[in-house]
């Protein structure tokens, strides 16, 4: 029963990993415009609306994966920014958080948490797909192209001429952007470009090739039998060897 039970959460993990990724960044959104924009009042209540309906998928998520595990107090502990998506939004009528200020720090609070659910789901999914290492080696190129341009382009006249100049250029490059504000001038600049380039369309041909299988990926008990009819197949070709060997013998 434990096994099974730990067997469906992780189905369900697996299952909900990309969508609540993709909810947790559409969340930063709706938390900071308000903090930010003065909204009329329909456009406000389609955020409070919007704002509603990603906090009801967090909450039937948690509630899910708190019904499946073992040890629910350990869950509550590891996975405490979760509560704290569900239990925030319940603050907001109470007297201690009607003031604008405290209702601007509770909706920091809450984007904090949003944010910290988005980095432990996009985590999870990179370490699983293994492209951590991938994003890590792109990152250290990047900074490094950063420096090496800045070396170079420092004392060429040309617009690269502090770190952020270079560092915006390298991002602008290897995301094949490009808006064209900042270029290097010399051999070698241009040299580090085209390095970035090829990383760049690399690492969107990774990324490609990952997103397509997540999406094509099949379910664990589809793969699961999958490997069982392999093994069965295997097992009945060696039962047939050994048949064979036994009427020659």
């Amino acid at each position: 029963m434990r096994g099974d039970r730990r067997e469906a959460l992780e189905r369900f993990e697996r299952a909900v990993e990309l969508p609540l990724l993709v909810l947790a960044l559409v969340m930063v959104p709706l938390l900071v415009v308000p903090l930010a924009v003065d909204l009329s009042a329909g456009l406000e209540q389609a955020f409070v609306a919007a704002d509603w309906f990603v906090w009801a998928a967090f909450a039937f998520e948690y509630v899910v994966r708190l019904c499946l595990t073992d040890r629910r107090w350990r869950f509550v502990q590891r996975e405490w920014p979760d509560l704290l998506i569900v239990i925030l939004p319940f603050l907001r009528p109470l007297r201690l958080v009607r003031s604008t200020r405290a209702l601007r720090l509770l909706r920091l609070g809450r984007l904090v948490t949003v944010l910290t659910k988005a980095t432990r789901e996009a985590r999870r999914l990179l370490i699983r797909h293994r492209l951590h290492q991938t994003l890590l080696i792109t990152m250290v190129v990047v900074v490094g192209t950063a420096a090496l341009a800045l070396a170079v382009e420092d004392s060429s006249g040309g617009p690269i001429r502090r770190f952020g100049d270079a560092l915006w250029w390298a991002l602008t490059t290897v995301t094949t952007v490009g808006y064209g504000d900042t270029y290097p001038v010399t051999s070698v600049g241009r040299g580090l470009g085209v390095l970035l380039m090829v990383v760049g369309v690399a690492l969107l041909g990774v990324l490609s090739a990952n997103l397509a299988a997540f999406i094509l990926e099949p379910p664990m008990d589809e793969e699961a039998r999958t490997v069982d009819d392999r093994l069965d197949e295997i097992l009945q070709r060696l039962a047939a060897i050994e048949r064979q060997l036994s009427e020659h013998g």
